[in-house]
């Protein structure tokens, strides 16, 4: 697998997180990581490719459903 986990230590220092056509799924841990990320001013960038979330076999639209984006 070419995915790190995603961690609160990982993030530290950084303004925006950059996701290009993710082809996993996120653990609930990252998701609380990058939840915490956008909380305390974080930005996210997603790109996915056509066909989205299901096409790709990834679940980031859990997260981003949560902020309104879908």
């Amino acid at each position: 697998s070419l995915k790190d986990e995603i961690t609160s230590e990982k993030l530290f220092g950084v303004k925006l997180w950059i996701t290009a056509g993710p082809r996993e799924k996120f653990s609930a841990a990252e998701f609380l990581v990058l939840k915490k990320f956008l909380e305390d001013g974080g930005a996210i960038l997603v790109m996915l490719r056509e066909g989205g979330e299901s096409r790709s076999g990834t679940n980031i639209n859990f997260l981003l459903e949560e902020y309104g984006i879908i």
